[in-house]
């Protein structure tokens, strides 16, 4: 299993989950909430990018998850000041990418 097809799929599919999310909340008049989830899925998909730099660091597993999980809590509530949206659909987004990352290591482990 190669961790790097992991996190490119994470990217991805999170980008195009959040491109769409984003066209149907317009669609619907309801931009903030939908660009609040679009940046979260993006900013939880590059928390898959973290881990795997701390690995590499070979971080102490704690340590390093409750520096990157603050780190990633700060920039979604940054975002979501930023582009004036709920912080609850910023960190929403955030939580999807991680099922998102889920589903690409299952798929990835399936595969071998």
């Amino acid at each position: 299993m190669t961790f790097g097809r992991i996190l490119r799929d994470t990217v991805a599919v999170s980008t195009a989950i959040a491109a769409m999310i984003v066209l149907v909340a317009a669609i619907a008049g309801r931009s903030s909430l939908g660009v609040g989830l679009g940046a979260g899925l993006v900013i939880g998909s590059l928390n898959a990018q973290l881990v795997a730099a701390l690995l590499s660091r070979q971080m102490p597993f704690v340590a390093g998850s409750v520096v990157r999980m603050a780190l990633v809590s700060a920039v979604a509530v940054l975002a979501a000041l930023l582009l004036g949206s709920p912080a609850w659909a910023v960190l929403l987004g955030v939580g999807a990418a991680q099922l998102v990352m889920v589903g690409a290591g299952v798929r990835q482990g399936l595969r071998t």
